[in-house]
């Protein structure tokens, strides 16, 4: 027998209770075909059909492709029965095909046979009544289809939910609206060392008490990023974590709670601000100027030496890809690189970061208390970028450690043991800073035994072409856009460009060009505004004779490539041309009505 899979078949017991009712109202046989001509239910203990048969059902074909049922009252003379081998001497007496329609489609066939004459006297004289009953049946069978369809889509979504939420790394706890239990997930059930049983059906504030769940059901306010402390059978449990009310139209059904171990969060950030970067070395500093090849020259000369490093630089010049390359040609390039900026970091945690703490440090400090970056880089180096911006009170300590070579914790007294070497960044004037007394002179000394100076982007123009062509290519594989490149008046605008920035900036503007482009050559309207309308090109020789007006718009536009178009910038502007605010504004306001 031919394995079926066809939708009659997923409702089979249902079709064949169909055809055992219809049957029994009507004494006559009943056999129900699938769109592939295959019974699925047949009356009469099989003498007129087997489950599973295929046949070829002249007659059936035709119900199957028109959707129409069709009253056969002679057969084997009928004209659709020509075909068939039983032409002209057919057992059956009349036969009615009435066909089941599920959503629109053809699904399969009810055919309803009488073999005597008394059967068919039943079928002529009840045709309508006929019809009406098996399009009920017909409506039936589908309803059934639905059913198991619907039925089995709900076991498969909750199927698929309950998988998802099981799997989830974030713990996940729902309450009914009486504040009980109803749902803890594989990752909760381990955050807080609870089983599932433990707590389902159970109150929620007598289970976790301060978990403020309660609250949530009465206000329907949910809350975000909540630390908590938990007490669970005896141990303290400290989560992060988000709760939402689930309503239904005004009401509140109950609420979820989704949350992390805290501890895990902040080992997590911490490991985001301290990852290695073995791919960075000098290969990775793009460029071919005379200036940018100096600065490599000495940092290579640097880099073997265990002395420490002071890089100086604006903001965006890669002073970080450069302490990293030195760590890589240096003979600690097998133990870590620990890098922390010193201006990121709230001046409270700047101190347990850096040093670390001991247990009971202060609250909220884990058990066991963790080390600091100094610690973590024992044996390697650790990059203090934006070393200007330290606190004068962790100056001392950091000097301490210069001089020492050991490290405090917060909360400990025990002095810890490193071997680090140093290199610091900044994009400030420290000497400025230690005559105004914001940096300690002695640190200065301490951390500028060799310093290293990044050149800017605009005193390495020809660095830029360079630049240009290598972060396009980075962003076209990216963006899988077939770019050939800039053209050649966004180019000339592009290395004229001052770039405040620097490389971090090219980089964006880059990005930022290869996503507005829907042609294969980069355009000045592909730039950012501010740099496409800074940098227009002269339009006069030094030796010509221009107009007023037009020597004004050169001018206020020269002034705002150099000064900026900030409100700031433009005070600039304006004391650097001689005239007051109000008056640039309204010269502004007059070119771009001109534009």
């Amino acid at each position: 027998m031919e394995k079926t899979t066809s939708i009659l078949f997923d409702v089979q017991e249902d079709v064949k209770l169909v055809a055992e009712a219809i049957k029994s109202v009507l004494d006559l046989e009943v056999i129900i075909y699938d769109d592939q001509k295959t019974v699925v239910a047949a009356t009469g203990g099989g003498a007129h059909a087997q489950v599973g048969d295929k046949v070829r059902g002249f007659i059936v074909s035709e119900v199957l492709k028109t959707s129409q049922p069709v009253y056969n009252y002679h057969p084997g003379v009928h004209e659709l029965c020509k075909p068939c081998s039983l032409w002209g001497n057919c057992p059956e007496k009349a036969d009615v095909s009435f066909p089941l329609i599920h959503q629109g489609v053809s699904v399969g066939v009810v055919s309803i046979t009488a073999f005597s004459q008394e059967q068919e006297m039943i079928l002529r004289q009840k045709q309508i009544i006929l019809s009406n009953f098996l399009g009920k049946m017909a409506d039936l069978i589908s309803n059934k289809i639905s059913s198991k369809f619907l039925t089995h889509q709900y076991f498969s979504l909750s199927q698929m939910l309950e998988i998802t939420i099981q799997s989830m790394y974030e713990g996940i706890l729902a309450v009914d609206k009486e504040g009980r239990c109803i749902e803890l997930n594989n990752s909760g059930s381990k955050i807080l060392g609870l089983t599932k049983e433990m707590v389902l059906g159970k109150p929620i504030h007598k289970i976790l008490p301060p978990l403020r769940l309660k609250s949530v059901l009465s206000t329907q306010k949910g809350f975000k990023d909540e630390e908590c402390w938990l007490e669970v059978n005896g141990k303290n449990v400290k989560v992060i974590g988000n709760a939402t009310p689930l309503l239904q139209g005004d009401s509140v059904v109950g609420a979820v709670y989704t949350f992390k171990d805290l501890e895990d969060v902040q080992r997590y950030a911490y490991h985001l601000t301290s990852e290695n970067d073995d791919a960075s070395t000098f290969a990775c500093i793009i460029g071919n100027s005379k200036a940018l090849h100096a600065t490599i020259t000495r940092a290579k000369r640097i880099a073997p030496s265990k002395a420490t490093v002071l890089i100086l630089g604006e903001s965006g010049t890669g002073k970080e890809l450069f302490a990293r390359s030195i760590h890589a040609e240096s003979q600690r390039k097998t133990h870590a690189f620990r890098a922390i900026n010193c201006a990121a970091i709230p001046e409270q945690l700047l101190e347990s970061e850096l040093f670390g703490y001991n247990e009971g440090a202060f609250t909220g400090a884990i058990k066991k208390g963790k080390p600091g970056k100094f610690e973590m880089a024992d044996g390697g180096t650790i990059f203090l970028d934006e070393i200007g911006d330290m606190p004068l009170h962790l100056q001392v300590k950091l000097l301490r450690v210069l001089q020492e070579q050991k490290v405090e914790r917060v909360g400990g007294s025990d002095p810890i043991p490193i071997d680090v070497r140093i290199i610091a960044a900044t994009n400030k004037n420290l000497e400025q800073m230690v005559q105004q007394g914001t940096f300690r002179e002695d640190l200065y000394y301490r951390l500028d035994v060799i310093s290293l100076s990044i050149p800017p982007l605009r005193e390495r123009q020809e660095d830029i072409p360079i630049l240009l062509q290598y972060f396009l290519t980075h962003y076209s594989e990216i963006t899988g856009k077939q770019i050939r490149g800039f053209s050649e008046e966004t180019e000339r605008i592009l290395t004229e460009y001052k770039w405040p920035g620097n490389v971090r900036e090219l980089q964006n503007v880059v990005e930022y060009a290869v996503h507005m482009v829907d042609a294969s050559w980069i355009q000045p309207n592909h730039l950012p505004e501010r740099i496409s309308r800074t940098n227009v090109a002269p339009s006069w020789d030094e030796n010509a004779i221009l107009p007023l007006e037009q020597l004004e718009a050169e001018m206020i536009t020269k002034a705002l490539q150099k000064y900026g178009t900030s409100v700031e910038g433009k005070k600039m502007v304006a004391d650097a041309l001689g005239i007051n605010l109000a008056t640039l504004y309204r010269n502004l306001q007059k070119l771009k009505n001109n534009m």
